[in-house]
């Protein structure tokens, strides 16, 4: 059965990720900054999920993670976790372990690099 908050947080990294922002400036106007894609943060993300879900030593996350591969080795990590997850693949406590975290960091994203609408709809 596919996961309405999967469903939703990847239709928001869809958007998000097709976004460009500006890092170390103050304005958007690129004097000193880099222009990055969100997209550009999709290892640190999975590979953020990873660590913490070793280090809190939820097992089922951490193999979950994994089993498409290393996660330097995924091709769109993020996007891959997300589809995987909308199809119902994890159980229900991997699902709502990676959901809720997923949610935190991509609604974040969204309200700083934003416009972006992030509701339920």
């Amino acid at each position: 059965m596919a996961d309405p908050r999967a469903a939703r947080l990847a239709q928001l990294w869809s958007r998000l990720a097709a976004q460009h922002v500006t890092l170390g400036a103050g304005c958007g106007c690129m004097t000193g900054g880099v222009s990055v894609s969100l997209e550009d943060f999709e290892l640190d993300i999975v590979d953020y999920l990873w660590a913490e879900s070793e280090r809190l030593g939820v097992a089922p996350v951490v193999a979950f993670l994994l089993a498409p591969g290393a996660i330097n080795e995924q091709v769109k990590p993020v996007m891959l976790l997300l589809t995987r997850l909308e199809d119902g693949e994890a159980d229900e406590a991997v699902a709502d372990w990676l959901l809720s975290r997923l949610a935190r960091t991509l609604d974040s994203f969204a309200r700083l690099h934003g416009p972006v609408n992030t509701s339920d709809d």
